[in-house]
């Protein structure tokens, strides 16, 4: 333990740099810094031991690490250089991108992720000293840890300031003369952004350029200038940048100011000179932030009426950030990465931001990508089509750079951006419809999920032969589709990382899934993100990370990192500010040590946000709703829960808001089955005594005392059908070849099914019923059970013997030819397991209005 920081007081009194932790030592060790919560408390390796001279920390996150030196020790370039080499692997292993030695006269800045001196604006070293007091000093780090990266060392130019307030005025603008839809909006500020864009950056001249058309309006008037837009300069970008001839679309397909037709569009030619005028006075968009297009998106999304419709599209920055961290490792030379339901592209434009120089060779001869990315999204009509153009023109902005300096490859370029994002247009299913088998390396994605009309895909899929063979799960909703596509599109050893919602890892009618998962891959982590983390759902999401076996027949034995988040960094709101506290960094953050150490992190965590979950706790039959997995006094310890929690009107109105979207959504999906065709069945009442079908027995008494003795695999069930109360060593049943249904004789009337060749073991307390026609599905009896047992009354005072449970009588669904009907029995389960999953849902919703106290004054 360090004296130093107990000594000076530095645990409750340590220096401040803006909103940073200064901590001025040289006696401390990494160690001790972790052990006393400065830095995170993990696994740090051979450099716990070495102490550094002064590390600025924000919430644990190492910011920059300041190395002291005598300026005998520091008078020539060598000196300097072993001082800034004792401290690389440092800075590595605490995950800090900035060293800063100075021998308080002269200061080296260096980008710890490349071991290189860092540059200012002008490309020139940076020479500016270190004094913490100086609040210079803050705006100059914030701007090195905003700019450097593994392949930049430069200060980044002075970027666009608050693009929003440009946004937002041209909306007001085209929506007071339109009334079209913000989305529309958008569509047509992107759109005339791109013309200025590509004009700033010279790649449009002369008679084309954003300059020449101002000019214009000295000596033509404003309608003259619009068709002049519409019939020159839009038919020029066209032919720069050509359209995907498989979906027709380019980087900019139609705005209000132009129809469909591609003619101008009378009326208009007024507000489009007042937006190319606000274009004009905002100044040059060469140095342009990347961030931009997001910020923009996001704008236009909080004026939006219609922004339940759109965004779906938009994953929040600091989500896609966060994926894109965990899954950094994993992109490599010659890697291809996939995103199924790409939107306007950023999970897969993110990953490469920061390094296109490299993964992009450019020569006169053309481009030569050392990765590949795949983005797909569903349209039909041209507003279906905005997605996938917002793409590219993403794309666009991403590559503005190598664009400047490659003006004459504007051809190669929309090729490599035809080729990046794709609009699938020849089927209901888009994505859906290709049978993908092990082609991508890395998948990452925040797929649509919704139940209702899913059916109609369901229904499309039948009618072809190939995609009733792949889609074999029978998931449920669009995004269990979406889920079995991922898993079969991974390569061997692919890995995905994939928001999905909470009816995956909940709904019983999902278990198939959530056995196709855990054969097919193994389960690295779950990270739970909190109501609201999209904009426009109140959905309940994870983040769910895999790897896709080498080989299905190997048993996972790792265990399997889980991250409670309450808050994302930003607000959850449609005003999305940035807010202190962020757990999906620090998760983030705690993920990537524990891929390093995954047998040994448990034993060095201590953040009681995140736990370590033994693989045997991911059963398909059991919920992988991990925030259920912390007690409620560990909640009420984070603060998730207080102990008797207080609402307001308001809160309790999002509430109730929220109960009634999901109600609406079972709603929906219960149209949705009522409206298929009913499969025709002849139902014959069997009684359980009829010994062509069923074989009833009671097993043998176990002592509690006994139970202590035993340690065996087999599972032991009693009174309480569903859950073990021991593990035996053998069975007192022989043959396992068929099916089973259990129920509980002195309990509440209770079933279990049991699959064949699963053993187990039944006590006198514990009923078996063994199915000796195959045809009869053990999940239709235990509803058909479920169905008839108030009509005899069995429940602790009146025992289920079997005296009295040959006296039960069933329906089963039969052919006309007298076989019996399998899938009329799996229409049954799968409405039943609707209606038992709505009734959970409803009494869940109960227990939260129950619990809370609501505040009237």
């Amino acid at each position: 333990m360090s004296e130093e920081l107990l000594q000076r007081d530095l645990l409750k009194n340590c220096q401040k740099i803006g909103k940073w932790d200064f901590y001025n030592i040289g006696a401390t060790s990494i160690k001790a810094l972790k052990e006393y919560s400065i830095i995170r408390n993990v696994d740090y390796g051979n450099v716990e031991k070495k102490k550094v001279d002064g590390i600025i920390v924000l919430r644990k996150n190492v910011i920059a690490i300041i190395e002291y030196k005598k300026p005998s020790e520091f008078n020539t370039k060598t000196k300097q250089d072993k001082a800034i080499k004792q401290e690389i692997e440092v800075a590595k292993k605490l995950d800090c991108k900035l060293i800063i030695a100075t021998d308080t006269k002269e200061t080296v800045w260096v980008n710890a992720l490349t071991g290189e001196r860092i540059n200012d604006e002008q490309s020139n070293e940076l020479k500016v000293n270190f004094n913490p007091k100086d609040e210079k000093i803050i705006t100059l780090i914030e701007k090195i840890n905003y700019s450097i990266n593994e392949l930049n060392n430069n200060i980044k130019p002075k970027q666009l300031v608050n693009p929003t307030d440009l946004a937002k005025q041209i909306w007001q603008d085209i929506w007071s003369v339109s009334g079209a839809t913000p989305e529309n909006c958008l569509y047509t500020f992107v759109e005339l952004f791109i013309f200025k864009y590509l004009s700033d950056l010279d790649v449009l001249q002369g008679i084309y350029s954003f300059n020449t058309l101002i000019n214009s309006f000295e000596t033509n008037n404003a309608d003259e200038i619009l068709e002049n837009y519409a019939s020159v300069i839009r038919p020029k970008i066209k032919d720069l940048f050509p359209e995907n001839p498989a979906d027709k679309t380019t980087i900019i397909n139609g705005t209000i100011f132009v129809s469909k037709d591609q003619k101008a569009v009378k009326g208009y030619s007024t507000v489009f000179k007042k937006v190319l005028l606000k274009f004009r006075d905002y100044g040059k968009l060469e140095h342009i932030d990347y961030d931009f297009k997001s910020q923009l998106f996001e704008s236009f999304l909080k004026e939006s009426i219609s922004k339940k419709n759109w965004g779906q599209f938009f994953t929040p920055l600091k989500v896609v950030r966060a994926i894109v961290e965990m899954a950094k490792d994993d992109i490599k030379d010659g890697v291809s990465i996939c995103d199924p339901a790409c939107g306007v592209g950023k999970f897969l434009l993110e990953p490469i931001v920061t390094r296109l120089d490299y993964l992009y060779d450019i020569s006169k001869k053309g481009i030569k990508p050392k990765i590949t990315i795949h983005g797909f999204d569903k349209g039909f009509d041209k507003d279906e089509q905005k997605t996938i153009i917002l793409a590219k023109a993403n794309m666009l902005i991403y590559f503005s750079d190598l664009i400047k300096e490659n003006t004459g490859l504007t051809k190669e370029f929309a090729k490599l951006f035809n080729e990046s994002f794709t609009l699938k247009t020849n089927s209901i299913l888009g994505t859906l419809s290709d049978a993908v088998e092990e082609e991508y390396d890395l998948i990452l994605t925040n797929p649509p999920y919704v139940t209702s009309g899913s059916s109609n895909l369901k229904e499309e899929i039948k009618k072809d032969g190939e995609l009733v063979n792949y889609y074999k799960v029978n998931a449920l909703g669009v995004e269990g589709l979406f889920m079995e596509w991922i898993v079969r599109a991974l390569k061997p050893n692919g890995k995905a990382f994939i928001v999905v919602p909470d009816g995956i890892f909940n709904r019983q009618n999902d278990k198939n899934l959530r056995k196709f998962i855990i054969d097919e891959c193994y389960i690295d982590g779950i990270i739970s993100l909190p109501e609201k983390t999209f904009f426009t759902t109140p959905k309940k999401t994870y983040l769910l990370c895999i790897t896709k076996k080498s080989n299905r027949k190997i048993v996972q034995t790792e265990p399997v990192f889980t991250y409670l988040v309450s808050e994302i960094g930003e607000s959850r709101d449609v005003y999305r500010f940035n807010i202190e506290q962020d757990d999906l960094s620090e998760a983030v953050a705690l993920y990537s040590f524990f891929k390093g150490n995954k047998v040994g992190f448990q034993k060095i965590n201590s953040d009681k946000r995140c736990k370590i979950f033994d693989i045997s706790k991911f059963t398909p039959d059991n919920h992988w709703s991990i925030d259920r997995w912390w007690s409620k006094e560990e909640m009420i310890e984070l603060g998730i829960i207080e102990e008797n929690e207080t609402v307001t009107l308001e809160n309790l109105s999002e509430m109730i808001t929220d109960f009634s979207s999901t109600l609406t959504e079972y709603s929906n999906l219960f149209s949705s089955v009522a409206g298929k065709e009913k499969l025709s069945s002849v139902f014959k009442e069997i009684n359980l005594s009829d010994e062509q079908y069923f074989e009833l027995a009671i097993g043998k008494r176990v002592v509690k005392r006994d139970l202590i003795k035993i340690t065996g695999t087999i599972p032991i069930y009693s009174a309480n059908v569903k859950v073990p109360v021991g593990f035996h060593t053998q069975s007192n049943i022989t043959d396992f070849n068929n099916n089973f249904v259990l129920w509980g004789i002195d309990g509440d009337f209770e079933f279990n099914a049991i699959p064949k060749n699963t053993p187990f073991v039944s006590t006198d307390h514990c009923g078996t019923i063994r199915i000796l026609c195959d045809e009869i599905l053990p999940e239709y009896l235990m509803i058909q059970l479920e169905n008839v047992k108030h009509k005899y009354g069995f429940d602790r005072g009146l025992r289920a013997s079997i005296k009295n449970m040959k006296n039960v009588i069933i329906k089963i669904p039969f052919n006309e030819d007298d076989t019996i009907n399998v899938a009329k029995q799996k229409e049954v389960i799968e409405k039943y397991e609707y209606i038992k999953e709505l009734r959970s849902k409803i009494q869940s919703y109960k227990e939260q209005l129950f619990e809370i106290n609501v505040d009237f004054e």
